[in-house]
């Protein structure tokens, strides 16, 4: 007979707690806010993940059933995230959160979506101009869109949590809420881009909203959990991450007209934050996005970025410094390149042991052993 799904998120939640240590954490919430912060630290984070031979054979749920049950959920986060980081050793601060998808603010302007068993929900539907400018932001935005269904999660989540030991350790990120930029884009669709021509005071109403409705959902979610955690990292000088995978499609004249103060005035309402955006991944030979980054570093309330590129990785690291900017991400490894090698090259652009969490390293499983101690021991070589 199948195991139901409370006794494998029990099982789960022993798996996780079992690894925590207490004195690690403590160190991984000092470093990584010391990074956004620009503070030097003892040592520069890192984090990564390793398998756990006992989750192995554990079964899996598909998005729609864990759209639907937050039981399903929060254990799927459990095993496949929280567990193998915490188990990897490093730097991490582990956290879950409703997993509902980047759908969040746009359902609450009415944009239509599926549930898919493949992946997270998707929009299939974007909301007419004329119903775009129509809609004002309630003060309770809880009723809208999916957010019944985030309020139920992160309840969830929170309470299971508790009951299971692990709320001092495993902490509640906020929903996807995206960017201010992202929810437009992604409620008005393409016909966005060409609002941007043909009628502008449309694009700058409407971002009005968007940030209001950024805030709105941050503000939400920061009531379960009003701890700092802004999707994986622990700042002191932010609680969110803002998300702009539909910012770096347009030009820099326009992120700095349509986008940018839209993101700083979102950012401080919520005391500042980290932005991600997806793109320029090694191997499309693409480098998007790098046309907006010193726009992002004069974003006020913008701490740190996490991004991707397909050119000059090292040369972006240093110039990212240079902006005074904190870089939250990987580093491709070069083939054939030695652990302390890659290490070493990865602290290059860095003259001080701040402004850089090294997330996701590529480790091959016979390096998860010696990762930490190698990165701190090339640090002290470094840093002397």
């Amino acid at each position: 007979m199948p195991e139901d799904i409370r006794s494998l998120l029990s099982r789960v939640c022993d798996l996780v707690r079992a690894r925590i240590d207490a004195r690690r954490l403590a160190d991984a919430k000092r470093r990584q806010a010391d990074m956004f912060a620009l503070r030097p630290s003892d040592y520069l984070p890192i984090l990564f993940a390793r398998p756990v031979a006992e989750a192995k054979d554990l079964p899996n749920f598909d998005w729609a059933e864990r759209f639907h049950d937050p039981h399903k959920s929060l254990y799927m986060q459990l095993k496949d995230d929280v567990l193998p980081r915490v188990a990897g050793g490093g730097d991490v601060v582990p956290a879950v959160r409703a997993d509902t998808g980047v759908i969040n603010c746009m359902t609450i302007f009415g944009a239509g979506y599926d549930v898919p068993a493949h992946t997270r929900p998707i929009i299939t539907r974007y909301v007419p101009k004329e119903a775009l400018a129509a809609f004002e932001v309630p003060a309770d935005i809880s009723g809208l869109g999916t957010l019944p269904r985030v309020v139920e999660h992160s309840g969830h989540h929170c309470a299971m949590l508790r009951r299971g030991g692990l709320w001092d350790a495993v902490r509640l990120n906020h929903c996807d809420q995206q960017g201010p930029w992202d929810i437009a884009a992604q409620s008005r669709g393409h016909d966005l881009f060409m609002d941007l021509y043909d009628d502008p005071a449309f694009v700058h109403m409407l971002m009005k909203k968007c940030v209001k409705l950024y805030v709105a959902v941050s503000r939400l979610c920061k009531t379960f959990d009003p701890s700092p955690i802004a999707v994986g990292y622990w700042m002191s000088n932010g609680q969110v991450r803002m998300c702009g995978d539909s910012d770096i499609l347009i030009s820099p004249e326009q992120h700095r007209e349509f986008a940018a103060p839209y993101a700083q005035e979102a950012l401080r309402a919520m005391g500042g934050g980290w932005f991600h955006y997806c793109g320029g991944m090694p191997g499309f030979k693409r480098r998007e996005g790098l046309h907006l980054h010193e726009i992002f570093a004069g974003i006020d309330g913008l701490r740190g970025l996490n991004w991707t590129t397909a050119g000059d990785w090292i040369g972006e690291m240093r110039r990212l410094r240079s902006l005074g900017l904190c870089n939250a991400g990987t580093l491709p490894r070069g083939q054939g390149e030695s652990l302390t090698d890659y290490f070493r090259r990865a602290l290059s652009p860095y003259p001080e042991r701040t402004g850089f969490i090294f997330d996701n390293p590529e480790l091959r499983p016979d390096e998860f052993d010696v990762a930490i101690d190698t990165w701190r021991r090339v640090q002290d070589e470094l840093y002397r």
